[in-house]
């Protein structure tokens, strides 16, 4: 009789690889793209433009001048730029200035967002009612 289970089985009965996560750590600049299906968190600087399908993380020392396409986006430190996300989150002392397109928008207490925010997919609703009227 077994006392002790292993939840961390696929129902194929493989174990599942803990998830992956890539750091770019304080004192570090980057230019350029990232492309990537693991977490994401920027404690660094970083210009340009993010791309994942998982969650990516500002710290409360990381900046992004850019865009940032996620599954969901955390925002500690600062993002000066665009996002398109399921997922908004804008944490205490976190600072966003630009355009949010996301599903759910959550700023917290002490948390700042200068700019425009668009509910993702609201838009290609509203050009398909015009296109239904006269």
């Amino acid at each position: 009789m077994a006392i002790f289970t292993n939840d961390n089985k696929q129902p194929n009965g493989l174990a599942q690889k803990p998830g992956a996560a890539t750091i770019i750590a304080q004192g570090t600049k980057i230019k350029g793209e990232i492309i990537t299906d693991c977490h994401l968190h920027i404690d660094g600087e970083f210009e340009g433009s993010v791309r994942s399908k998982s969650t990516v993380m500002i710290g409360k020392s990381g900046f992004i001048n850019g865009e940032v396409y996620a599954n969901k986006l955390i925002v500690s430190g600062k993002l000066k730029g665009v996002t398109e996300s399921d997922s908004v989150e804008i944490a205490p002392l976190g600072r966003f200035e630009g355009v949010i397109t996301a599903t759910e928008l959550v700023i917290e207490k002490k948390g700042v967002f200068i700019g425009e925010s668009k509910l993702k997919g609201a838009q290609s609703t509203a050009k398909n009612d015009s296109s239904k009227s006269l």
